[in-house]
C-alpha cells in the first residue's frame, strides 16, 4: 500500500514536469509566432496583401509555416542587403 502511495506521489510530480515542459514550448511557439507576425508585418518587402497572407501561414500551420515565412524572410531581407563586394 506504501508503495503505491509513492508511485502516485512520482507519477505527479514527472506529471507536474511534463506539464511545466509542454507549456515552457507552447509559450516559446507562441512568442515566435507574435515575434514573426509583427516582424512579417513591418516589413517593407511585401505589399499588405502578402503580408496577411504570411501571417495566415504563421496562424494556421503554427510550426511549418512558422518556419516557412521565417526562412524565406529571411532570405529576401539577404537579398535586399548591398552586397559586401559592392563596397570598395
Amino acid at each position: 500500500m506504501v508503495a503505491a502511495r509513492d508511485d502516485v506521489a512520482t507519477v505527479s510530480v514527472l506529471m507536474g514536469t511534463f506539464e511545466i515542459v509542454v507549456g515552457a514550448v507552447i509559450l516559446a511557439l507562441v512568442s515566435f509566432q507574435i515575434w514573426l507576425t509583427v516582424r512579417v508585418l513591418r516589413s517593407k518587402l511585401y505589399e499588405q496583401k502578402q503580408k496577411l497572407w504570411q501571417a495566415q501561414l504563421i496562424w494556421l500551420v503554427p510550426i511549418v509555416g512558422a518556419g516557412l515565412v521565417f526562412s524565406i524572410l529571411q532570405e529576401d531581407e539577404r537579398a535586399q542587403r548591398p552586397s559586401s563586394s559592392l563596397k570598395s
